[in-house]
């Protein structure tokens, strides 16, 4: 899905933001769940108003970058004690 549009006046591609549930759909979690990191500062997000919103490559930057961190948290199978 491009939610890239072109600016008329720079010509640069604009990315569209997207609101929580959207975001919160794409990535599998519940909006107020996505809501909740946003407002302590977890997930790139930017509020206008009373609404959260979202820039899908970041927060797909952000995501990539948690299941990278957690897959370093896994020992590898030498690392592990057996009973």
């Amino acid at each position: 899905m491009d939610m890239s549009v072109q600016d008329k006046q720079t010509g640069f591609p604009f990315e569209k933001l997207v609101n929580s549930r959207t975001a919160a759909t794409l990535i599998g979690v519940h909006y107020k769940t996505l809501e909740r990191m946003a407002r302590h500062g977890e997930v790139p997000a930017l509020k206008l108003g009373k609404s959260w919103q979202f820039r899908l490559s970041m927060l797909s930057h952000w995501l990539d970058g948690q299941l990278k961190s957690n897959t370093n948290q896994v020992p590898s199978p030498s690392n592990r004690k057996e009973n």
